[in-house]
């Protein structure tokens, strides 16, 4: 029986190096109305820290939210994050899946107990999200997203 903190993913990211290109060109191949393109709050509000270290690095996002999952595009700005990191190393591309989960704290134990590593965590209005780095036993960085009840 599958593990139901992990039965649904709800987004695919991407990490591109100009957003209003990119929102275009999906718009475009999606056949939908661009999205608003948002940044990402000040480290007052978010709190993000890049392992462990406070950041201060944002993000532009925009988010298209089709019928069975949302496809997030994110452009870095500023400080150390792992989305510039992922940017520099590799160039475009696929950055992580998303889960919701009910409780984050056993969600990360778990990741963590198969060899993944806390990358960077941080809060949104409503929430927050923890990326674990488990490239090495899934193939890839896992976003957990909570939502205050």
């Amino acid at each position: 029986m599958a593990n139901a903190r992990f039965s649904e993913v709800v987004q695919v990211a991407m990490v591109v190096p100009d957003i209003e290109t990119a929102v275009k060109a999906w718009a475009k191949i999606l056949g939908v109305d661009a999205p608003q393109v948002v940044e990402t709050e000040d480290w007052e509000k978010t709190g993000m820290r890049f392992r462990g270290t406070p950041s201060r690095g944002r993000a532009k996002l925009a988010f298209f939210r089709l019928s069975n999952i949302t496809i997030e595009l994110i452009q870095p700005v500023g400080g150390p994050s792992t989305w510039s990191e992922f940017l520099e190393k590799h160039g475009p591309g696929i950055h992580h899946i998303a889960f919701n989960v009910d409780n984050i704290d056993d969600a990360v134990k778990e990741l963590l107990s198969i060899g993944g590593s806390v990358e960077q965590d941080g809060k949104f209005k409503g929430g927050g999200y923890v990326y674990v780095d488990a490239k090495k036993s899934l193939g890839a960085i896992v976003e957990l997203l909570y939502h205050e009840k």
